[in-house]
């Protein structure tokens, strides 16, 4: 008997969760829609706006990538820790305006991006190459929020190794 309801209380158990899990899934937005496909392209389109602005040393195009207020963190290994920087978007904006055109080459590929209503997540691996040479490579997490004017990039991290 003791036996019974043991087996009976973890069957009730198992239900109860494939239930709760059925249930989330089925809440969760649908990425195939149509109007989700196109706003994952404009999201897309924001990273891609982004490193063509760096490519061309165009701190009017890279400053309207971002929302008012964005937050950057970049995530560095130093001697066995992990230090993480705070960047402001107008002192990155900047530092890309004072690089000669065609000198910085960021690439990503392999984006995946997340869409709730005015809420974007982007996972983003890059390369960036230097003068034509590579320099590093890591991972761009972008968090957007989709405004009057469009998506734009409210906080970005990311880390960078060789």
């Amino acid at each position: 008997m003791k036996h019974l309801f043991l087996v009976l209380s973890f069957v009730c158990l198992l239900a109860a969760q494939a239930l709760a899990q059925s249930t989330v899934q089925s809440t969760a937005p649908s990425t195939s829609s149509p109007n989700n496909d196109a706003e994952k392209e404009a999201v897309k389109n924001v990273i891609k706006q982004t490193f063509k602005a760096m490519l061309a040393a165009d701190t009017v195009l890279l400053k309207s990538c971002f929302a008012p207020g964005a937050i950057m963190h970049v995530v560095q290994n130093q001697k066995d820790s992990v230090v993480v920087r705070t960047s402001k978007v107008a002192d990155f904006v900047a530092s890309i305006g004072k690089q000669q055109p065609g000198s910085l080459d960021e690439r990503s590929f392999d984006e995946i991006i997340y869409i709730d209503r005015e809420l974007a997540s982007a996972w983003a691996p890059y390369t960036f190459h230097r003068n034509g040479q590579f320099s590093h490579k890591g991972i761009d997490s972008f968090q957007f929020v989709k405004l009057k004017d469009g998506w734009k990039i409210q906080y970005l991290i990311y880390n960078m190794y060789q």
